[in-house]
């Protein structure tokens, strides 16, 4: 009986941090100065932070292969719902954009489901490069504190906006369409 209360107690506690992420995320996208989900200013401006991560097939990408890009960076995980959510709009864009020399690049935060990675990106239809995160990474985008955190990069590195949380499909393109 103590077991089964015990479990039904961590079953909640799970839940309910779960559901408190999820409508966390779900903040409205926001726009400069807006004093919706503002990026701080130590985010905005500067050069993105180098990193080398592997990608699912052990391949070691750079992210000076996408200097003179207009690229995103998203980080995110394949349990985060509002991450789900925003990824259809994403792979919608990244078809638009791709041939005008736009980059998207998800890092995903999974550490107990890595293995379920790649079937994740077969179910998404994602053709997105997507990396595998690491603590030095997060740490040197400013301690990346929610998922999904999103950094629009012009093609000069520097880092022109951060969305932290869901963004809509029409608010992404939009971001992306300023890269161009």
């Amino acid at each position: 009986m103590k077991k089964t209360l015990l479990l039904a107690g961590g079953v909640l506690a799970i839940a309910s941090i779960a559901v408190f992420l999820w409508f966390r995320g779900r903040e409205p996208a926001s726009k400069p100065g807006d004093g919706t989900s503002p990026p701080s200013a130590a985010s905005v401006d500067r050069m993105a932070p180098a990193f080398s991560l592997s990608d699912i097939g052990g391949n070691v990408v750079a992210s000076s292969q996408f200097l003179g890009k207009p690229t995103v960076i998203n980080f995110f995980a394949t349990w985060c719902p509002p991450c789900r959510e925003e990824i259809p709009g994403f792979v919608e864009i990244y078809g638009k954009y791709r041939n005008s020399g736009f980059e998207l690049v998800g890092i995903a935060l999974d550490t107990d489901t890595r293995g379920k990675l790649p079937q994740f990106l077969v179910q998404h239809r994602i053709e997105y490069r997507i990396l595998l995160g690491d603590v030095a990474t997060v740490r040197a985008y400013g301690g990346v504190r929610s998922i999904p955190t999103t950094f629009f990069v012009g093609k000069d590195g520097r880092i022109r906006n951060v969305h932290v949380g869901y963004i809509d499909k029409e608010s992404f393109e939009r971001e992306v369409r300023k890269l161009l």
